[in-house]
């Protein structure tokens, strides 16, 4: 669980963020362009999101992400449950709706000085784009993953939590983030691949590695 107050604190760690009410709710800006909102009566936080990075956050289990309605959620607007997202993987979201909006050089400043080489992870349905993430983080969960299903074949919550339970020691960010980032890419590269039975399970289409 995520409070109010800790929300406030992780939205106003970015670079000149501004707090203004908007309607009955609290908005958190940059340059006057809204990244987030919080309706603390809901335990509410709505996120702009890209389509992609909403999709994945709402494809996670339990579920704490839906899309919001209307256009608004056709936009990326995210609709987080406070209640029940990890404070991790709201860090996470803030940071990329911040940086959706914020000024490119401005998230130029926000970077660490230190090169990160990149992968552009794929996505099964070829009309949308995945995300670029960490080479060192993808390689870290791809070989988590495999592991995991070398031997058996697992639901999408099943497999979530061992990926979970696997890597929450010693893996820095949002692990479910990464978890159905890298699943999608594995299954755009046909390594893995989903049952037909019900409920749908995961499992090696092969068992060599790519």
């Amino acid at each position: 669980m995520v409070s109010s107050e800790s929300f406030h604190k992780l939205a106003l760690s970015f670079n000149q963020v501004s707090e203004k009410p908007h309607f009955d709710k609290a908005s958190f800006r940059i340059k006057e362009k809204i990244f987030a909102t919080l309706d603390s009566s809901k335990n509410q936080a709505s996120l702009k999101l890209s389509e992609i990075q909403q999709s994945i956050y709402c494809q996670v289990r339990p579920t704490f992400a839906v899309p919001a309605t209307g256009a608004w959620g056709k936009q990326g607007w995210t609709i987080f449950d406070l209640k029940k997202v990890p404070k991790k993987i709201l860090a996470e979201a803030l940071r990329m709706a911040y940086q959706n909006v914020a000024p490119k050089e401005k998230i130029k400043a926000d970077k660490s000085s230190k090169d990160i080489e990149l992968i552009q992870t794929l996505h099964p349905d070829k009309t949308k784009t995945n995300k670029k993430i960490s080479l060192e983080k993808y390689n870290t969960v791809k070989d988590t993953l495999l592991n995991i299903l070398q031997s058996k074949e697992l639901t999408h919550t099943e497999l979530m939590e061992v990926l979970y339970q696997d890597l929450k020691k010693s893996f820095v960010g949002g692990i479910q983030w990464y978890g159905e980032t890298v699943k999608l890419d594995l299954e755009a590269r046909k390594i893995i691949e989903r049952t037909s039975s019900k409920p749908e399970k995961y499992r090696l289409k092969s068992k060599k590695r790519s």
